[in-house]
């Protein structure tokens, strides 16, 4: 006869162990089903977000609003001036005044374009300088000119950033 302690402690831990591993993989595959069933559009439960139900998921997705631009200024030693999240305040002939805030601080830039500065749009396909408007965000580089009552940029490429 087998002895019954011995036997019994043996299958108390592979039960345990058992146990233990049902639960983890349970709670790993709800927690997995749940992004899966959104994604695939099932039938699952409404979404939330800051007080408003959607009972559709996708339409969460696009109305929730959009998280501010980063905004970068870099300018090297030799002038050559990068700009990323520019606001375009507004476009006149060939030159956009644009800004940018941080805080309190607002910064204009004046970007005067020409005939070989290059536009891009969002995909960065090749774009004109009609496509640039006031409100847009762009990204711009090119070299800051010396003088002037605001920073005055001479731009060799803008891209629209949205």
């Amino acid at each position: 006869m087998i002895p019954l302690p011995i036997f019994s402690q043996r299958i108390f831990v592979i039960a345990a162990i058992s146990a233990s591993v049902a639960v983890a993989g349970g709670l790993l595959l709800y927690q997995g089903y749940i992004p899966l069933a959104h994604a695939l559009g099932s039938d699952s439960p409404p979404t939330t977000s800051v007080n408003t139900v959607y009972l559709n998921p996708s339409a969460a997705a696009t109305s929730t609003p959009k998280a501010d631009p980063v905004r970068e200024v870099h300018i090297a030693n030799n002038g050559l001036t990068l700009l990323r999240g520019a606001r375009v305040l507004s476009v006149s002939g060939n030159t956009i005044v644009a800004s940018m805030t941080w805080g309190a601080s607002e910064f204009t830039w004046m970007v005067q374009t020409s005939y070989a500065t290059k536009f891009l749009n969002a995909e960065g396909e090749k774009s004109s300088a009609a496509e640039i408007h006031a409100g847009d965000i762009v990204t711009v580089t090119g070299k800051i000119a010396q003088g002037g009552v605001k920073p005055f940029v001479s731009a060799d490429i803008v891209r629209k950033s949205e």
